[in-house]
């Protein structure tokens, strides 16, 4: 990708600043997309993002990334008066140094850092995320069971990796009341959640004509949510109390452009007497072509006896003009089934859409 440096000597000039540096990356897109109840349409979009670094005399690094539509939204003021400091504005900000690497803001859990999308290997990407998009996807765990904003730490050691990190429960007490409400609860009935927390650890390797990608990682937090449907049918599942999940993955990558990895991952809370999701994915790039493919599932049992099961796969291929436009085409389908427990009733629902279109780096 390229970037457009905007300033150079002007920011060297802070005091103890030995370097800063102020960047801006883009991306558009244009094409076409349909599917099961999308009317075939254009598509059109465009995100510029700045990137700020700089390094003291000491060899301390510290930054920052912002979206151009989320510039606005971080200036903008909540009753607190902290502006979207404590909203899903999606910037983040760290500082780095041999003791490693703290990041704050709209980035991932100790968890997610961790873990190898199955759905990301080898995949060149579509307009419309139609590969990724799918139910048999998993790539958030509990990251955003609050306000999405996350504090991890990460330390890397040649080529290993370590994370911890934290979300908080910072409604206030009028949100705290109103939710209450909401919930058909007493005003004052309803206490913050617990902190959301994460650990991981992962590695990476030369073993035999490539290299292989491990991780492992546990999260918990008192509360969270995760829906899973189609237009026609879906449901959302709550993690109240005690919630956890755990998760494994690996990944190998050839150096002939062939490369494989899959996930599995364990899901408790009260109400849920069983869950897991696992996913499968893979991918092939020779010369100027890329394909990819991935199958996940989710399966979950609550305490009624209620069964949910949700898959999806998905397709993608790309082929790169050069100079960073590419040509594009990406598919997704999903599939959910609902078991009622009392009466042994089933619903199912699927769906599926599709994309083709030219993406562009800057």
């Amino acid at each position: 990708m390229k970037k457009v440096l905007l300033t150079s000597t002007a920011l060297v000039a802070f005091a103890g600043a030995a370097a800063a540096e102020v960047t801006m990356s883009g991306s558009a897109e244009m094409g076409v997309i349909g599917g099961e109840n999308i009317e075939t349409q254009f598509l059109q979009s465009i995100d510029v993002r700045f990137s700020l670094s700089g390094e003291t005399d000491n060899g301390l690094t510290f930054g920052g990334s912002i979206d151009l539509d989320d510039v606005a939204d971080s200036a903008t003021s909540s009753p607190s008066g902290l502006g979207d400091q404590t909203g899903f504005a999606d910037f983040t900000v760290f500082v780095s140094g041999e003791f490693g690497t703290v990041t704050m803001g709209d980035t991932d859990g100790a968890l997610d850092w961790a873990m190898t999308d199955a759905a990301s290997i080898g995949n060149p990407g579509s307009i419309a995320d139609n590969e990724t998009g799918h139910l048999g996807r998993q790539d958030t765990y509990f990251d955003g069971a609050y306000d999405g904003q996350i504090l991890r730490y990460d330390y890397a050691y040649e080529g290993f990796g370590f994370a911890v990190s934290v979300e908080q429960d910072d409604r206030s007490d009028a949100e705290l009341d109103q939710d209450a409400i909401d919930a058909g609860l007493a005003a004052g009935d309803l206490d913050r959640g617990d902190y959301n927390w994460a650990v991981g650890v992962k590695w990476s390797g030369e073993a035999g004509p490539g290299t292989v990608k491990v991780g492992a990682g546990y999260q918990a937090t008192d509360y969270a949510s995760l829906t899973l449907g189609t237009d026609d049918n879906n449901i959302t599942l709550n993690f109240n109390t005690d919630a956890t999940v755990w998760g494994l993955s690996a990944g190998y990558y050839m150096d002939n452009g062939f490369s494989i990895g899959g996930t599995y991952s364990d899901w408790s809370a009260d109400g849920i007497d069983d869950g897991s999701h696992w996913a499968i994915g893979a991918g092939y790039a020779f010369d100027a072509f890329s394909v990819h493919a991935n199958y996940g599932e989710h399966y979950f049992k609550t305490d009624g006896s209620d069964k949910i099961d949700a898959s999806g796969w998905g397709l993608a291929a790309g082929y790169d003009l050069g100079g960073g436009l590419s040509v594009l085409a990406g598919y997704g389908y999903s599939e959910l089934e609902i078991k009622d427990g009392a009466t042994g009733d089933k619903s199912k629902g699927d769906t599926s859409n599709w994309s083709l279109g030219l993406s562009m780096s800057f």
